[in-house]
């Protein structure tokens, strides 16, 4: 038998209930994996406090790495194709139905499928065998639909577990690029001369740091209001910080950008905050032309006020959505991290704690409360 932290309803931690359940065993083309580390991600205190539909009992848990327990009969690669045996160091990443019209006609979309298998958001409930849906548990369990990734040797389990999170960070990248005509000299896309605003600096927006910093951007300015996050993602590569206790209003920031860019505005800004003003404000300190990344609503948290004219038909700013990634987007967040870890970005720090499976009800509640500086993982 083996542990698993279930929800069992929604409205707080106190519906989380430790289970056990029989060890799973792999099936042909499956594989079982012992969970290393997961992290404790705002999506999951959403789900918790029920701000996200899923099936319930649920057993949460999706930025996870973990040791490969068992292969099931023709598992022999991964997606990849480096060879895979038992103990090797894995994540999965999303799968997608491909039957359903998104993924016939949007390929490379496959956040948009309409039947996604993810590891911890899962359309099984946990009381269906084998149970191990999650990374809250001891194993994982990872069908056959569901691409694994290898990580190469040199990364810290502080590193490796931050996969899911800066696999998102190089999706929002990715999107940021996709401007109009797709170069760069053109005004359109993105390189390293220009200046990119990332509105948010937790763990999100710390990755959102990174993977920037990585790609060359040499003008980042990070916005937040705690001094930890601040500091920290200095060290990430953030060049100017703007701490909202300093540029209180709307019309501080924006004036503190402009200063930035010479009376020009961002080339690019990334909304990782969650709050709905954000975006309002991220079409102000955005330039005419430039770029805008939402990627921080995975939940509804209600509206806010735009201009059609001042904000998007003036400005002919491009302004993209952003759900999640692509199966493919670990292999460029591995490639990220492996790059990150050459030039000496410690991103490793942006893993603030780990504490013990057993604690989770807490530590979603200190998640939930921000009183974490960084990323909050458990341990089985």
């Amino acid at each position: 038998m083996a542990k698993a932290f279930v929800l069992m309803k929604t409205g707080g931690p106190d519906g989380l209930k430790m289970m056990n359940y029989p060890t799973p065993k792999a099936k042909p083309g499956a594989v079982v994996a012992d969970v290393k580390l997961c992290g404790v991600c705002g999506t999951d205190t959403h789900i918790i406090y029920g701000r996200l539909p899923v099936p319930i009992p649920q057993l949460l848990g999706h930025e996870w790495f973990g040791s490969i327990r068992e292969l099931g009969k023709g598992v022999k690669e991964d997606y990849t194709g480096k060879p895979l045996e038992e103990g090797d160091l894995i994540a999965t990443c999303l799968g997608k139905c491909g039957k359903c019209w998104f993924c016939h006609n949007l390929p490379g979309r496959e956040s948009l499928c309409q039947n996604l298998e993810v590891v911890g958001i899962s359309p099984h409930k946990a009381d269906e065998p084998p149970h191990f849906w999650g990374a809250f548990a001891e194993h994982v369990y990872i069908p056959e639909i569901l691409p694994i990734f290898k990580f190469p040797k040199g990364l810290t389990e502080k590193e490796m577990v931050l996969i899911e999170p800066v696999a998102v960070a190089t999706r929002a990248f990715k999107r940021a690029q996709s401007g109009g005509t797709d170069c760069a000299y053109a005004g359109e896309g993105v390189d390293p001369s220009q200046t990119v605003v990332i509105q948010g600096l937790g763990p999100i927006g710390q990755c959102h740091t990174v993977v920037n910093n990585v790609y060359g951007m040499n003008n980042i300015i990070g916005i937040d209001i705690v001094p930890s996050r601040l500091e920290q993602a200095k060290k990430m590569g953030a060049k100017d910080l703007i701490n909202i206790k300093e540029y209180p209003t709307t019309d501080d920031r924006i004036e503190k950008v402009m200063e930035l860019t010479n009376g020009i505005g961002a080339d690019v800004v990334i909304e990782a905050t969650g709050v709905p003003a954000a975006f309002t404000e991220a079409l102000n300190l955005v330039r005419r032309g430039g770029t805008v990344v939402e990627m921080g609503h995975f939940t509804n948290t209600g509206e806010t006020s735009v201009n059609p004219h001042v904000h998007f038909c003036n400005k002919e700013v491009n302004c993209f959505g952003d759900w999640g990634y692509s199966k493919f987007e670990y292999k460029t967040a591995i490639a990220v991290m492996v790059k990150a870890k050459k030039m000496g970005i410690p991103f490793g720090d942006i893993c603030a704690e780990i504490h013990p499976l057993e604690d989770l009800p807490n530590q979603i509640i200190r998640q939930e409360k921000k009183l974490s500086p960084g990323k909050i993982a458990v341990r089985p």
